[in-house]
């Protein structure tokens, strides 16, 4: 059997420097509601074997290829009268 722990964490990640550096400003528990211009909120959804928790140190490096990204919108609607 695979026991596994999962969790959730938001990323507030901006461009870096340089072509395709990376630069993680926060990771937050909630969805942080004000952000640095230029940057974008990433929620990300994890799921590690117990396994991992052992003394050593856990890495890992994941790629989200562009055809996952989801681009919520939200929508305030107003009383025109």
């Amino acid at each position: 059997m695979n026991r596994t722990r999962t969790g959730e964490v938001y990323l507030t990640v901006r461009p870096g420097r340089y072509p395709f550096e990376l630069v993680v400003d926060k990771a937050t528990v909630r969805k942080p509601t004000v952000t640095s211009p230029g940057a974008v909120v990433v929620k990300l959804k994890l799921r590690i074997p117990t396994a991992a928790f052992e003394p050593l140190k856990p890495e890992a490096t994941v790629t989200i290829p562009e055809s996952l990204v989801q681009h919520p919108v939200e929508v305030e609607a107003e009383d025109p009268s």
